[in-house]
C-alpha cells in the first residue's frame, strides 16, 4: 500500500563560473514555482533576500530568451513571467534542462542551473537541498559595495559640510535681507 501522492520531483545541479568548487543540488516538485526555487537558493547560499534576481531560459546558444523575474515589470506587451506565478514544469523539461539564475542583475553575475533528473516520489513536502559544497560566490561584489560607500560618504560630506559661518562673513560680508 502506498502512502501519499506521487509527484514529479525535479533534481537540479547549480554551478558557478566564479567559484569552480561550488556545487548546489536541489530537489523540488515540478509544480513548485520559480519563487520556491529562488527562495531555496537564497537560503542555501545565505543571500540577502532584498536583492533583485531573475531566472532566464536560454536558447541553444546560451543566450537569455525568456525572463522569469522576481518583480512584475510588465514590458510593452511582451510575454512576461513572474516567479510567484510561474511553475517550474512550465519551462523546464528533459528537452529544455537549463536555466540561468542571475542573482546580481547590475553586474550580470549568474549561477547555472541544470536539470539532472525527473523522478516520481512520494510526499516531498518542501524543496530539499541535497548537496551544498564548496564556497558560493558572494552575492554583491565587495568592490562595488566599497565604491558605493565611498560615493555616499562623499555626497553626505558635500551636503552637510557648510564650513564655518565666520568664514562666509569674511568673504561675503554681512548679508542683507531682501
Amino acid at each position: 500500500m502506498q502512502s501519499g501522492r506521487e509527484v514529479m520531483i525535479y533534481q537540479f545541479r547549480i554551478n558557478s563560473q566564479e567559484s569552480k568548487q561550488f556545487q548546489l543540488e536541489i530537489e523540488l516538485e515540478g509544480r513548485n514555482t520559480f519563487f520556491d526555487l529562488h527562495n531555496t537558493i537564497q537560503a542555501s547560499l545565505r543571500f540577502q533576500s532584498f536583492q533583485l534576481a531573475s531566472f532566464f531560459v536560454p536558447d541553444s546558444t546560451g543566450r537569455k530568451q525568456v525572463e522569469i523575474s522576481l518583480l512584475d515589470f510588465g514590458v510593452n506587451g511582451k510575454p512576461f513571467f513572474i516567479m510567484q506565478k510561474t511553475r517550474i514544469d512550465e519551462f523546464v523539461s528533459a528537452e529544455n534542462p537549463y536555466l540561468i539564475y542571475t542573482f546580481d542583475l547590475f553586474n550580470d553575475r549568474s549561477l547555472f542551473v541544470e536539470l539532472t533528473g525527473i523522478n516520481m516520489e512520494n510526499n516531498l513536502k518542501e524543496p530539499f537541498v541535497k548537496l551544498n559544497r564548496g564556497e558560493a560566490p558572494v552575492q554583491v561584489l565587495e568592490e562595488t559595495v566599497a565604491e558605493q560607500d565611498l560615493s555616499l560618504r562623499g555626497e553626505e560630506e558635500a551636503v552637510y559640510d557648510y564650513g564655518i559661518l565666520e568664514d562666509y562673513y569674511e568673504i561675503f560680508g554681512e548679508m542683507e535681507d531682501f
